[in-house]
């Protein structure tokens, strides 16, 4: 099963988190997994948030598949108020009788994560731009 949901953020930029979900085995658990993309206002397609040019390329080529997810998450600009309610709504949509497992422990290691933040006047410098 797949979720995919879009966040319009402040600095002009979107934000999709893609909830896959797998059952396992033995039927009765799901594993879940997600994917960060992000569009800018002049782009047509959702990329990832750190490509080849990025200057943080370096740090997601060496980190683990945690880590990488986690900083891909960090440079989406997406909060943990949003991841959460991705979450749930995924959860929700799944139904009753599954016990959910996380490819990755993102959930939990995300408890700083405040996502984007501008200030008064970076917001009247996009809102004329």
């Amino acid at each position: 099963m797949i979720l995919e949901q879009i966040f319009h953020l402040s600095v002009g930029r979107e934000a999709k988190i893609v909830v896959r979900g797998q059952v396992a085995r033995n039927r009765s658990e799901m594993i879940i997994d997600y994917e960060f993309l992000i569009r800018e206002k002049h782009d047509t397609d959702f990329r990832a948030p750190i490509g080849p040019n990025h200057p943080q390329y370096w740090k997601l080529k060496k980190s683990t598949a945690e880590k990488s997810q986690l900083l891909q998450l960090e440079y989406s600009g997406i909060s943990r108020k949003q991841l959460k309610e991705v979450t749930r709504e995924f959860k929700r949509l799944v139904g009753p009788g599954y016990t959910f497992r996380y490819q990755n422990e993102i959930e939990e290691r995300t408890k700083y994560l405040k996502g984007i933040r501008v200030s008064a006047l970076s917001r009247r410098l996009l809102s004329v731009a």
